[in-house]
């Protein structure tokens, strides 16, 4: 019997799709599976049949984010061991959002459910999120004692202006669909039911557009809105080393997989 793909990848009607296949830990952003998702991001965008990109999550779930079980075995790590195993995850998992906003076709995420840590970065860096009703999205990072990365530091002031951006980073907030709506985290919010429907319809008006001009336009928007974004990217990796590196970030960890509160220095 064949492995299962953690992620699927699939092109029709000149819509290429990428599957997020985790679905027993709501489709978690392994290092693994954020590598497979740039790969593949750039094989659409170079594949002549491809006009747009449409990103979802196998199951109930968009995807709850770092996969907390890694992070867990972390644990066992000197603080020094942690800070270079963090800093160069982080810079490697940094390249989604780079690689979503780079790639010249319009990326459309489909989400429902849980929309966590990194995966909050994929929806702000994709062009359209198209929510299901029981989207929720929440940047959990200060739970278990981290900043934020993927590019969260630029995104979320993109998306909602600062004084938001540190509501949702400081305090890890669960922001529902309707909030996220007026936030600008959303382009468009529909029942579960007709979330399929709706992004046939998006991504069918897209695949029969310009491309040429599309892609110009993106670009140059991205450019405008996130200007020094690798230098973000770079001191948000040098951040979360040093939050590995401490106590609040084990007792974090901790009180996560015990389902426990953490009770922070």
């Amino acid at each position: 019997m064949p492995e299962r793909s953690d992620v699927l990848y699939g092109v029709a009607d000149r819509i290429a799709t990428i599957t997020l296949n985790r679905p027993e830990v709501r489709n978690a952003l392994s290092n693994s599976v954020a590598a497979e998702v740039v790969r593949l991001l750039r094989q659409a965008d170079g594949d002549p049949a491809v006009k747009c990109i449409v990103i979802r999550g196998a199951g109930e779930h968009f995807s709850a984010g770092g996969d907390v079980k890694g992070f867990g075995e972390t644990l066992k790590l000197s603080a020094e061991e942690r800070y270079d195993h963090f800093e160069r995850a982080v810079l490697l998992g940094n390249r989604m959002p780079r690689a979503l906003l780079e790639t010249s076709k319009p990326i459309v995420a489909a989400t429902r459910g849980a929309v966590a840590g990194a995966a909050v970065a994929l929806c702000l860096a994709a062009d359209f999120v198209i929510a299901a009703e029981s989207t929720y999205f929440l940047v959990a990072h200060v739970h278990i004692g981290l900043s934020i990365d993927c590019g969260l530091s630029s995104l979320l002031i993109g998306a909602t202006g600062i004084k938001n951006a540190k509501r949702l980073a400081l305090l890890g907030e669960r922001v529902l669909a309707e909030e996220a709506l007026s936030l600008g985290f959303i382009t468009k919010l529909v029942t579960d039911s007709n979330l399929d429907a709706e992004i046939e319809k998006v991504t069918s008006r897209l695949a029969r557009g310009p491309a040429t001009a599309m892609a110009g336009s993106k670009i140059l928007l991205n450019r405008a809105a996130f200007q020094g974004l690798d230098d973000v990217l770079s001191a948000e990796a040098e951040s979360i080393a040093k939050c590995a590196a401490t106590d609040d970030f084990r007792k974090g960890v901790r009180g996560l997989l015990d389902r426990t509160a953490a009770e922070f220095e």
